[in-house]
């Protein structure tokens, strides 16, 4: 079975040792550096102590987009992207409906962290197609002591949310080495580990979309220019600068673009 079909029957596939050590280690340097400079002007992070937006026992950086373009390497990895690709335009028109990457995070529970609710990303359990793919990038070994993700294998098909603060018995932990990544239906039940350890677990946290689906930020009003000038065409698709609604009926018809739309003035704090 390859990984495509792994995907489409179990709802996740893990793909082994696609970044070097190296890599991993710059990559995490990079995340440390935009927490320590960016975490202390987080909106309200600790707002609903206990809930999946309880950001106060982990360390988050969001919008790695407009800190570093290095992160595109990951966006783009066409090994990941060959997957994400079957998952999402699978029934749209044509098989080639546009989709893009409406989420972008980084996430490290803290030593005590208790681990998440289990909880599906899609807003909509049990449609027919796959509306969401999440890939989590391990940029650390995930173990079980670290807070490694749990899912629940073949839960994308099912037409009902995860009931609060209950464990499934089918769930599964997905530990793994630094480098590899987890692709999954945003549908299928899953939810971070808890940590016991004082040990470092870096994940990038990427959500695609099709290209109907409403982004977790909007890109176009949070894109410097300077970044915005060195993207790619292909680039700037990826991010959905074509998918925004015109202005009026005088600026265009069509809800997707041919050509990029400039973002709005932005600069980070």
């Amino acid at each position: 079975m390859n990984d495509i079909e792994h995907f489409f029957k179990h709802g996740y596939v893990v793909v082994p040792n696609v970044l070097s050590a190296e890599k991993c280690a710059y990559f995490r340097q990079l995340l440390e550096g935009n927490y320590a400079d960016y975490a202390q002007h987080y909106a309200t992070a600790s707002s609903d102590k206990g809930s999946l937006s309880d950001k106060s026992n982990e360390k988050v950086v969001f919008n790695l987009h407009n800190k570093s373009l290095d992160w595109f390497a990951l966006f783009e990895h066409p090994q990941i992207l060959s997957i994400v690709s079957a998952a999402l335009q699978q029934g749209s028109y044509q098989q080639a409906e546009p989709y893009y990457l409406n989420n972008i995070s980084a996430r490290c529970p803290l030593l005590g962290n208790p681990g998440q609710q289990l909880h599906i990303d899609s807003g909509l359990p049990g449609v027919n197609y796959c509306l969401k793919a999440n890939v989590v990038w391990l940029l650390d070994d995930f173990t079980e002591q670290n807070g490694a993700t749990r899912i629940v294998p073949g839960s994308h098909t099912w037409t009902s949310f995860p009931p609060n603060g209950e464990r499934h018995p089918d769930e599964i932990i997905v530990t793994g080495s630094e480098g590899s990544a987890l692709v999954f239906n945003a549908n299928l039940w899953h939810g971070g580990g808890a940590n016991i350890t004082n040990s470092s677990r870096w994940a990038l946290l990427l959500g695609y979309a099709r290209w109907f689906i409403k982004p977790s930020f909007d890109f176009m009003q949070n894109t410097p220019q300077a970044i915005f000038d060195q993207l790619t065409d292909e680039q700037k698709r990826l991010l959905g600068f074509t998918l925004t609604p015109p202005k009026d009926e005088f600026t265009r018809l069509r809800r997707i673009s041919w050509e990029p739309e400039q973002p709005a003035p932005y600069q980070l704090p």
